[in-house]
């Protein structure tokens, strides 16, 4: 039996539950989220094929034309993220947090920086990121999906934990 993947909402993309980090698990789904109408989408399938090149030009042409676009300022942190910048990610993220604290944006920004520090070791922020996430979500009725995300990013942390100890 292969990995309990975390749903993600997208066609053929799903969330290693070890690493957090978006997987392809179908070519032709994730093939047709890239020539979609959705560059964030396009973005996400790029990053999990290690096409960065692209994934950056993607990202760039989006936020020249649409600079406000909240998703992509939180993809583009994952792209600093895949290509080996965690460091300036998460200043550029919590910038963002600071930005669209108490609004819908929030908890989503507290998941990505659970995953940021997950990435880097650090434990016990990414723990306390992924908690807040989870309550956010549980307190604003998000889908399902995503407060799921939180709780099983909270048992990957838990797991990482006691393999530490």
């Amino acid at each position: 039996m292969g990995p309990q993947w975390i749903q993600t909402g997208m066609p053929g993309i799903k969330r290693d539950p070890e690493t957090l980090l978006p997987v392809v698990v179908d070519d032709e789904q994730a093939d047709a989220l890239v020539e979609g109408d959705d560059p964030c989408n396009a973005v996400v399938v790029l990053i999990a094929r290690g096409h960065y090149r692209e994934a950056a030009e993607l990202v760039a042409d989006t936020r020249l034309s649409d600079p406000q676009n909240i998703r992509m300022r939180m993809l583009d942190t994952d792209l600093m993220r895949a290509m080996g910048r965690t460091r300036p990610a998460i200043k550029r993220l919590r910038g963002l947090l600071d930005e669209f604290k108490g609004t819908s944006h929030e908890a989503m920004m507290h998941q990505y920086l659970g995953i940021l520090y997950y990435t880097e070791g650090d434990l016990t922020a990414a723990e306390h990121r992924f908690e807040r996430a989870k309550e956010l979500h549980t307190e604003s009725g998000a889908p399902e999906r995503r407060i799921e995300l939180a709780r099983r990013s909270l048992e990957a942390v838990k797991r990482r934990e006691a393999l530490v100890r």
